[in-house]
């Protein structure tokens, strides 16, 4: 590595171990919200933040004792994964603290110091042993990490698939705050998940392992990078607290038994709905619509779903097609694009849009707006 590629490592390396530690404090900051999301998302950066630190200075600037001691490789690795899920989980509502559960998650990473002290502190014979074996033990080593990575990371998304599907029976835009970030935090998973298995070849096949462990620091901080720039953005995680307003009172919420669904309260849910768009509201959930009826979430969500025969989802966002073709027919409205149309009807994005239209219509926007002008 010549000189101009070591100064733009270090540069690249120094600023995500200082990007990370500020983004940890502007989230535990007393004007944020305080969140158990929060709380994992900030040990996540710390343990990346580390992992760069001790990769780059460990035995090189700094002395200490884990830089005299044998290891396989950085067993902070090994928290990555599990961090990642504790803060995905928390993103959809569960207790990961449930019964002291969540330390088994920690059983390889400290299965790794331990193996790492040991031998250190071990007879002459150990150590013989394991520089004989030394490619063997660091081969194993990346391949405990890479499966340790690709259980966690498929459990993150399998989980959030079912939660998202949960969604379309409470708000009438997916795109909302978490969503968004969700996406992006598993397309960055993804690609540290790609890395490691690299990494794995690489050990295999490659002698060069200090390169390795610094392309590894390399990659954590372009993660750090990705992750606070979006983050800072996300309301849901960078938010800040609101003392003027006081929280309003639970809806209450009840779950009957399946019967024959009222005609009457479908007449006032549709009459409602008609007269008083509430689907023009982009933040429109199925609490708020229950709230404003009078009517137990419950009781409205088994009216949907029993009585009209739609989630909470399709059953909104099939309003806002239609106001969104009354608006195309709209001369007055002639001058709107079909984003500005889109949004005045209640949605977020375009994309989801451009979906929800063809599913229903069978045409793009485009398309069904060519067809009502010709």
């Amino acid at each position: 590595m010549d000189e101009f590629s070591h100064q733009v490592f270090m540069l690249l390396c120094n600023g995500g171990i200082v990007t990370a530690l500020f983004f940890v404090l502007l989230l535990n900051h007393n004007s944020v919200r305080r969140s158990r999301a929060n709380t994992f998302l900030s040990i996540l950066l710390v343990a990346l933040a580390f992992s760069i630190f001790h990769i780059i200075y460990a035995g090189s600037v700094i002395r200490h004792f884990s830089a005299n001691v044998y290891s396989p490789g950085d067993p902070t690795f090994l928290l990555i994964a599990p961090l990642s899920w504790m803060y995905a989980a928390t993103l959809t509502g569960r207790n990961v603290y449930t019964r002291f559960k969540w330390l088994l998650h920690f059983i390889p990473f400290l299965l790794i110091i331990l193996f790492s002290l040991t031998v250190g502190a071990g007879q002459a014979t150990d150590k013989g042993f394991i520089h004989d074996h030394k490619k063997l033990l660091y081969v194993f080593f990346w391949a405990m990490v890479v499966i340790q990575f690709g259980c966690y990371q498929y459990d993150i998304h399998k989980k959030w698939m079912r939660h998202r599907q949960l969604l379309q029976q409470e708000v009438s835009n997916i795109e909302n705050v978490n969503i968004s970030w969700v996406q992006f935090y598993l397309i960055v998973l993804l690609l540290i998940s790609l890395f490691f298995l690299v990494s794995l070849f690489t050990a295999i096949h490659w002698q060069n392992i200090r390169l390795l462990s610094k392309a590894t620091a390399l990659v954590f901080s372009l993660s750090v990078f990705a992750l606070c720039f979006m983050g800072i953005l996300q309301r849901d995680i960078f938010d800040t607290i609101k003392k003027d307003k006081l929280p309003e009172p639970p809806v209450a919420d009840q779950v009957l038994p399946p019967a024959k669904p009222d005609q009457q309260l479908i007449d006032k849910l549709v009459g409602y709905m008609t007269e008083k768009k509430p689907y023009l509201n982009p933040e429109l959930s199925l609490s708020t619509l229950a709230k404003d009826l009078k009517i137990p979430r419950g009781q409205l969500s088994q009216l949907i779903n029993d009585g009209i025969g739609e989630n909470f989802y399709d059953f909104i966002n099939k309003y806002r097609i239609d106001e969104v073709k009354k608006l195309m027919a709209d001369p007055e409205m002639a001058h709107f694009n079909l984003l500005g149309l889109a949004f005045e009807a209640g949605f977020k994005s375009k994309s989801t849009f451009n979906l929800i239209f063809k599913r229903f219509t069978g045409l793009t926007p485009t398309e069904y707006r060519k067809n009502i002008s010709a």
